[in-house]
């Protein structure tokens, strides 16, 4: 039927009214939805308090802000050094935080707090005896060369408070590089090396992009002589870096599927028209698709959108086969409409789960293939040509009855690989995460051996300490202190690093101010500690008046440090969580002591192994898709039960499917694959292909002519569908490939098995 004939129906029109109301519609959810490209939101919501702390890490920790930076070159330490400073300055201008082994004095707010800070405070410190040792001390220190002790500081800390509180902070680590001229070298003095923490987390990618735009700009601007280069790494580069590699790969392999596919469709159908028209199914259903998420979740996950849109790749196939039986179309609606009811019926169960990601991967389908296969039904057929006739089919009568002989080929191939599955080539799962990035293997060797060379932290392995209020947390984290001590001393840990090393608790504050001598006592000590030594009358009143202010001055809180250098570090080891607050205790450099930080565990104190529950937490995620895939299965025997109105016909229609999935499983897991997450997606997509292609193989058309058109759509549909996912197999990236090797090979065993298999186009 034509739009332009004047006999058009009112529900004609009405369906092209609703279809281009619910494209604009969605395209208006669309432009106001933001595209939420955090991984780590693909997680599951938990009310757990330990998983929670762990996803909080995992989006926020401050290892995924840090970047390591190294200045490489053939010039003299002296020049690197200086170009390292020069650097190092001009970043910090811009507002970035940079540590290149510098001490940069950004705590001057906090000096008159230094007598509550510092851990050396104790009432024997200002004895006559001990000032007297410590001004001895300064002395000597002043009349050094390469005294690190400041004359200015001396009449108001001659005890050399906060320039130790200063060395501590700057030292948390107990592993800083070498230092050459003041600053960071690597050991073999090749690099100047240098961190930035860039504030936002790894997956905030916007924000890291922009601060790596920034250290480039600013080191090409600095490094005036040309002779150095600048090595960059840390998660923020990573996950730049993965966003680009895919985002340009991605582009270029679909550019080049797109042009396959419409070379296939435009051979085989012979018209431009329809080769336009074979498009609009699949982007209905995505904006569809979009549109629904926008509206039930607020926001789209970034993954959720790649996987969506590769599920919705069956949506290609609807105009196909409404191309192969242009005449006879309303002959093949009762298959591709129970096809398109028992894909769709597979991802109902995602629906009903506690992760938010497969919550949204079974809306995002669940509507795509609806509106697409609606849209097929009822739209379509408006635009096609009145004229156009299907290209002769009758070649392909010779392969409309496979020999028996493949039958039985191909059923002892599908029962010899369900065997092997479970004997030789039994499923492998991958669960490292890191497994799957597309980062190359020499970048991410440069990042170990800068982080090791840096002593920055990579934060796999922390202690959580939770309380009720930021106090109680400070004062539970002094208590492990004293264990931590323990173990750096047996060796079983290097360092390790925590709020309280630097905000130490109310309470231990007011135990120093209580250390603290009158001014009367501390008058008399000191006038003692100076009768031998050369130092003017009153040049330490300043001391004096310092340390009696600090008798009644009250205690130094977490929302003091709002806005400081300090208070940043402290909220990224001690932060408020719901009613509660935590404080992570990150550890660097454990050996062999990981099952006594799982005795310490309470209901106050967890022990994380960052990359084990990482693990666990895709163990998890992984084992609950694969309920739901279960789930869906079930649904879709049902569906296909009520729609065929016969088991056996069910049985025949699913056995080929069941055994191409065994096959690809099989295939896969004898080439060393371990699958992921990505496969598993990959194979609803080869599930809910099958079960298309083996309905209408086995649809009870006894025309030639028909059965001739069917098997031509078919065709086309698998040779698409192959190249496609055959060209992403050839991808370096991880995630890519798994799904294109899964799909490709799965599709291909599909086709061949349902044809096969087919019970010559079953009775009813």
């Amino acid at each position: 039927m034509s739009i332009n004939n004047p006999k058009i129906k009112k529900q004609t029109l009405a369906a092209i009214f609703i279809w281009l109301l619910c494209l604009l519609t969605s395209v208006w959810l669309v432009i106001k939805t933001p595209i939420n490209n955090d991984l780590t939101s693909f997680l599951p919501q938990t009310d757990a308090h330990s998983k929670s702390i762990l996803i909080n890490q995992l989006q926020k920790g401050m290892a995924t802000r840090l970047l390591l930076i190294a200045l490489e070159s053939q010039s003299t330490t002296a020049i690197k050094a200086s170009l390292s400073k020069r650097f190092a300055q001009e970043l910090r201008n811009q507002g970035l935080k940079v540590f290149n082994g510098e001490r940069v004095d950004n705590h001057q707010n906090l000096f008159a707090y230094r007598y509550l800070l510092s851990h050396q405070i104790s009432a024997e410190r200002f004895s006559a005896e001990s000032l007297s040792r410590i001004l001895q001390q300064r002395l000597y220190e002043l009349s050094s060369p390469i005294s690190v002790f400041e004359k200015h500081l001396l009449p108001s800390d001659p005890t050399g408070e906060f320039l130790a509180i200063l060395q501590a902070w700057q030292g948390m680590s107990q592993n800083q590089p070498e230092k050459h001229y003041g600053v960071w070298f690597s050991s073999d003095g090749k690099r100047a090396l240098l961190l930035v923490d860039t504030i936002a987390p790894a997956f905030e990618l916007d924000a890291q992009e922009y601060a790596i735009k920034l250290i480039n700009n600013t080191f090409m601007r600095v490094n005036t002589d040309d002779d150095a280069d600048l090595l960059l790494s840390g998660p923020g580069v990573f996950a730049v870096a993965s966003r680009e590699t895919i985002r340009s790969e991605t582009q270029m392999l679909s550019i080049a599927a797109s042009v396959i596919v419409a070379l296939i469709i435009l051979l085989t159908y012979r018209s431009l028209r329809l080769l336009l028209l074979s498009a609009l199914p699949l982007l209905t259903g995505i904006l569809v698709a979009m549109g629904t998420v926008s509206l039930l979740f607020g926001q789209i996950y970034g993954i959720t959108l790649a996987f969506g849109i590769t599920l919705l790749g069956i949506a290609i196939d609807y105009p196909i086969h409404v191309f192969s039986h242009l005449q006879s179309q309303a002959r093949i609606w009762a298959t591709l409409g129970l096809s398109v009811i028992t894909t769709a019926m597979g991802y109902l169960a995602m629906i009903s789960t506690d992760f938010s990601g497969l919550m949204q991967l079974g809306v995002f389908a669940i509507a795509g293939l609806l509106s697409a296969a609606a849209f097929t039904r009822w739209v379509l057929p408006n635009f096609l040509p009145q004229t156009w006739r299907v290209p002769d089919t009758k070649w392909l009568t010779p392969l409309l009855f496979p020999p028996r002989a493949l039958v039985v080929l191909f059923s002892v191939l599908g029962f010899t690989a369900l065997i092997a599955l479970f004997t030789i080539t039994p499923v492998s799962w991958e669960n490292d995460l890191a497994a799957l990035t597309p980062i190359p293997a020499h970048e991410r060797a440069l990042d170990k051996t800068l982080r090791a060379e840096l002593g920055a932290p990579e934060i796999s392995q922390l202690v959580v300490i939770t309380a009720p209020d930021a106090e109680t947390a400070l004062q539970r984290s002094e208590l492990m202190q004293e264990e931590f001590k323990v173990l750096i001393n047996k060796g079983f840990l290097k360092a390790y690093d925590m709020a309280a090393h630097y905000l130490p608790s109310v309470q231990t504050q007011q135990l120093r101010q209580a250390a603290l001598p009158e001014r009367a006592q501390l008058v008399t000590a000191l006038d003692q500690s100076l009768q031998t030594l050369p130092f003017k009358p009153g040049l330490f009143e300043p001391f004096l008046q310092a340390v009696e202010k600090a008798r009644t001055m009250p205690p130094l809180r977490p929302d003091d440090l709002k806005g400081t250098d300090l208070g940043l570090r402290v909220s990224s080891l001690l932060f408020q969580t719901g009613n509660s607050w935590t404080a992570i205790v990150p550890l660097m450099g454990i050996a062999n002591v990981s099952g006594w930080f799982e005795e310490h565990n309470n209901n106050d104190i967890y022990y994380f192994d960052l990359k084990t529950e990482t693990n666990r937490l895709m163990v998890d995620f992984r084992e609950e898709a694969l309920e739901r895939v279960v789930w869906g299965v079930l649904l879709i025997i049902l569906v296909l039960w009520f729609g065929l109105k016969s088991l056996r016909r069910v049985v025949i229609v699913l056995l080929p499917v069941a055994l191409s999935i065994i096959v690809d499983i099989t295939i896969l897991s004898s080439l060393g694959t371990q699958l992921t997450l990505f496969h598993l997606i990959s194979l609803l997509l080869v599930l809910g292909i099958g079960i298309d292609y083996s309905l209408f193989f086995n649809r009870p058309d006894r025309e030639i002519a028909l059965r001739q058109r069917t098997l031509h759509a078919l065709l086309v549909c698998a040779i698409s569908t192959i190249v496609v996912f055959g060209l992403l197999a050839l991808s370096e990236i991880p995630v890519l490939k798994a799904i294109g090797e899964t799909v490709g090979i799965g599709v291909f065993v599909s086709f061949m098995m349902s044809w096969a298999l087919a019970q010559g186009f079953i009775d009813n």
